[in-house]
């Protein structure tokens, strides 16, 4: 017998089965990290897919005849009145789809964490709205395109704000909350709450006069916040510099700050990284036919010629008190007392046809708080430029709307307060011919005819259609409904909005 050398041993049957047991595991252990690696790397490829942007090609988009642009619904940008398009980025956008040889397409949203998405899921090709750098840096995808300018911020108010006290090296905390604060609204996630959110601006300009009010951001743009803050429902906002000069031309009394420091930035339409040749098409159009340093706002230009008529627009600042939606409140209540009206349905008019300005004349004809037309006053027996006094204007509007609303209570036995509501403000808005003619499809097609939503309503959007507005049952001919109806719904809007803040009494 072979003896063994040294102190080497047979291992026991329990030694022999351990090592297995360890070579099991090893390899079982090795297998689960691979298979773990595998997984995680499979996720990490759904993610990517998913976040890639599903923009169209150019070819897709030249195979499709059209551009499809998203934007915010402002005066500055692109807005609809009596079916047809405005604003300064409608006309370049305009511009670069002719010279694209394709159709526009126009889309509105309400955030500009909205626009984005819309580029981010296909539904634009383009964002025709001045996106500001520092904004598109946060988004890996998306790349600057179109006209290019740059602008800064600063705070406008109605009033003149009593900040200087603030400039006072020698505060104390004691005095400093004695000193009169100011609500300055800003939209949540916009620039502007980004721009007062960096700590490098905060070391630079004093935010301490100043209460933040957070808006959420799909409910209001900068320019209607604006609006609400003349009338009072806020007393400070931040705008850019370009947009506070425009306003300016709206509300001659609105007082504008420096611009913030470290505020500029560069400012550019936007298109995602899938979308370079239509980058590269869109900037070289820009380059050669549009001004691609300052922005053109043709809304301005229309606005200064109304002042050559000498009939400056005029919009008096006040600070809103508790209970109150206007400065013409008293004169509300009273006409709807004696008109057995709803006095802040009667706001909820003047809000929307005017913002409260009693001084407004439009290029188009109406005049005053509740944008009388002239042949109107003439109606009534008055000259068309007494009805820039509030009274006589409220007054008027109130006969008007009372006349429409008796005709339509017997037109359409039944209908509720509210659906009359409705029907009366159209007619208001549209004239009651037009409203009759609804009726009557109403009628014809099966729908109820004592009843405005999808019912009038839609019959009234039907006289844009050949198919119905030929009818023998249509009167008055073509007409597109669609604006009438979004005022209705406006003021509608207001007039809830306003019933939820102060009593009917």
């Amino acid at each position: 017998m072979t003896k063994l050398s040294g102190n080497t041993r047979p291992k026991t049957k329990s030694e022999k089965l351990y090592d297995r047991l360890r070579t099991v595991l090893a390899i079982g252990l090795f297998l689960l990290v691979g298979f773990l690696w595998h997984k995680v790397n499979q996720k990490v490829e759904v993610i990517e897919i998913e976040r890639s942007p599903k923009s169209r090609t150019w070819s897709e988009i030249v195979a499709s005849d059209t551009l499809n642009v998203v934007t915010l619904q402002t005066s500055f940008s692109a807005f609809e009145y009596r079916g047809r398009w405005y604003g300064n980025e409608y006309e370049n956008a305009k511009t670069v789809a002719g010279a694209l040889g394709l159709k526009l397409n126009i889309m509105l949203v309400k955030s500009e964490e909205a626009l984005i998405d819309s580029l981010f899921y296909g539904a634009a090709d383009v964002a025709i709205w001045p996106i500001a750098y520092s904004v598109m840096e946060s988004y890996w995808y998306l790349r600057p395109t179109g006209p290019r300018w740059a602008d800064g911020q600063c705070i406008a108010s109605a009033r003149k704000l009593k900040t200087e006290a603030y400039k006072d090296s020698l505060l104390t905390d004691s005095m400093l909350a004695e000193l009169p604060k100011y609500k300055l609204s800003l939209i949540e996630g916009s620039h502007q709450w980004n721009i007062y959110k960096d700590r490098k601006i905060q070391k630079l300009f004093d935010f301490r006069p100043y209460v933040i009010d957070t808006i959420p951001n799909d409910s209001l743009n900068t320019e209607l916040l604006t609006d609400s803050m003349i009338v009072g429902l806020t007393e400070a906002v931040m705008l850019r510099c370009n947009v506070a000069r425009l306003m300016r031309d709206y509300y001659p009394t609105l007082v504008v700050s420096d611009t913030i420091p470290n505020s500029i930035d560069s400012l550019a339409w936007a298109v995602t990284n899938v979308s370079d040749t239509l980058k590269h098409k869109i900037d070289s159009i820009t380059t050669e036919q549009l001004d691609s340093q300052t922005p053109h706002y043709t809304i301005v230009a229309r606005r200064k010629k109304d002042t050559k008529r000498k009939r400056p627009l005029i919009v008096n600042s006040f600070k809103m008190k508790d209970g109150a939606i206007s400065p013409y409140d008293d004169i509300f209540k009273r006409k709807a007392k004696e008109y057995n009206l709803d006095w802040r349905m009667l706001a909820g008019i003047a809000y929307i046809e005017s913002r409260f300005n009693h001084a407004v004349i439009s290029t188009k004809g109406p005049i005053g708080l509740m944008q009388l037309m002239p042949q109107t006053a003439r109606i009534f027996g008055h000259d068309p430029e007494e009805v820039l006094d509030p009274e006589l204007n409220i007054d008027l509007a109130c006969k008007l709307y009372i006349r429409i609303a008796d005709r339509l209570r017997k037109r359409v036995p039944g209908v509720s307060d509210e659906d009359l509501m409705c029907l009366s403000l159209a007619g208001y808005n549209a004239g009651i011919a037009h409203v009759y003619d609804a009726i009557r499809l109403a009628e014809t097609l099966g729908y109820k005819a004592n009843v405005w939503p999808n019912n009038v309503e839609h019959c009234l959007r039907l006289k844009a259609d050949p198919q119905y507005y030929r009818m023998s049952v249509v009167k008055q001919g073509k007409f597109n409904g669609a604006f009438t109806i979004n005022y209705v719904n406006q003021v509608m809007g207001a007039y809830h909005a306003f019933s939820q803040k102060v009593p009917k009494d």
